[in-house]
């Protein structure tokens, strides 16, 4: 399949000049597979006598991903130079340049940096400008790779392109990306209607938002298996309150998590005294270091395919104005990418519930929340009165509910298993007649 056309086109910013300035945009990826593997293509136009093309920002669509891990990254050095090994490419790229009917084609390369302008990533565009006999050199275009932290959408961000080379007006009028590195890009578990949208500028101060349409196939094939265990240490006190550790598990060619919710049972309640020093949203917003010691509960750890490194941080628990109760808020980090993953609290008759309701569709192989003992534990523990201050013994349960991008759902009553607990003794076996067996020694005759 090739990218769709664009669904709209919208001129922003007339400018002060008279040219129109309305590029065509495509976009998407050669095949819609859900989940799979596939080459990225993207092209911007403009007709001759419009506007010259001068830069270009363009987001993915969610779950549109790219496994960054094992590129080795082109070096700051070789970037400036146009130099980047065949190690960092990512793709290819053809432009079309000059005015009149017969502009001049050529051909370059796409390479996987490290940090640029803002962005935890880059790219660098290289294009060996030679026509014929004119040899100018290379064409070397840098872009930022940008992730949003809530979505995981990622957005490039490109420098302005040349106008003028030795002399030369360039003119260019059509560039054709194709992202075709082996298992680089791959298509999202979610086949709802989505959009790659951008933002095309022009040399003269004019700039086009434009957007082309996008979906995924066959999610509903994709299985949805992933794995959910939870424990919880067997002492607590008043004093350190109750822990809980919860993992969660995928393999690959799964459908990634949308949403997940869980019940807590009523033996492990939220600890009043720590949601009450819950980190204002200011604040948090602000510098989420700076908020009170007690809004920080636990941590967070998650390995993706995408990264070569797990992605990990604090779980705050945040506060909205007059909203009841505070959200947790998990901040993963890692490679300088920073994602944060909400999840709503709800306490009714002492029962907390929360959900995560947001997931990004991204591949998670692992996943871990640890929420310790402490005096800013972020559960209490209710113990029965002959407890002497142990879970042991006690059956506790956990209602879960997991939703996939694909719209498959799994309801569980997720057992929560006690940690720390003595190991049963051993019964002695008895004989036919209830008696011991003993092994005497005999002596030989």
């Amino acid at each position: 399949e090739t990218p769709a056309a664009p669904s709209s086109v919208f001129v922003v910013n007339q400018g002060c000049h008279g040219a129109q300035f309305a590029p065509s945009f495509t976009a998407g990826t050669t095949s819609n597979q859900a989940g799979a593997y596939s080459p990225f293509a993207l092209s911007i136009s403009r007709q001759d006598g419009e506007q010259d093309l001068a830069g270009l920002q363009q987001t993915l669509a969610p779950g549109l991903l790219a496994k960054l891990a094992g590129v080795p990254l082109c070096s700051s050095s070789d970037t400036a130079a146009g130099t980047c090994s065949a190690a960092s490419q990512i793709g290819t790229v053809t432009a079309l340049a000059g005015a009149g009917p017969d502009p001049v084609s050529v051909a370059g390369r796409i390479y996987l940096t490290g940090p640029y302008n803002g962005g935890p990533f880059g790219e660098v565009v290289v294009i060996p400008a030679v026509a014929g006999p004119f040899n100018l050199g290379n064409v070397v275009v840098r872009g930022s790779i940008r992730v949003d932290s809530h979505t995981a959408r990622a957005t490039v961000v490109s420098d302005s392109f040349p106008q003028i080379l030795q002399g030369i007006p360039v003119a260019l009028r059509r560039v054709d990306v194709l992202l075709d590195r082996p298992g680089f890009t791959f298509n999202p578990t979610n086949c709802e209607a989505l959009s790659i949208p951008a933002t095309i500028t022009s040399a003269q101060g004019m700039s086009a938002n434009v957007s082309s349409h996008f979906q995924a196939a066959n999610c509903a094939a994709l299985p949805f298996k992933p794995s959910f265990i939870v424990s919880t240490q067997a002492n607590t006190s008043k004093k350190n309150g109750a822990s809980l550790d919860v993992k969660v598990g995928s393999s690959a060619g799964q459908a990634n998590i949308r949403s997940v919710a869980v019940t807590l049972p009523k033996a492990l309640p939220s600890r009043l005294t720590t949601i009450q020093q819950a980190c204002p949203e200011a604040t948090f917003a602000a510098n989420p270091a700076s908020c009170p010691a007690g809004s920080n509960i636990g941590t967070a750890t998650a390995s993706t395919p995408v990264l070569a490194n797990p992605v990990t941080g604090p779980a705050y628990l945040v506060s909205h104005g007059g909203a009841a109760f505070p959200d947790l808020v998990l901040i993963l980090q890692g490679e300088g990418v920073k994602l944060e993953l909400i999840g709503s609290i709800d306490i009714k008759k002492q029962v907390t519930s929360s959900a995560f309701n947001t997931v990004p569709d991204a591949p998670i192989s692992s996943f871990e929340l640890v929420l310790p003992e402490g005096p800013h534990s972020g559960l209490a523990a209710v113990l029965p009165a002959k407890a002497k201050g142990s879970l042991c013994g006690t059956s506790l349960a956990m209602p879960t509910t997991i939703t996939g991008q694909n719209g498959a759902q799994i309801k569980q009553n997720t057992k929560i298993q006690v940690t720390g607990c003595p190991k049963a003794k051993k019964k002695a076996t008895r004989g036919a007649h209830g008696k011991h067996h003993k092994t005497k020694s005999k002596k030989g005759k």
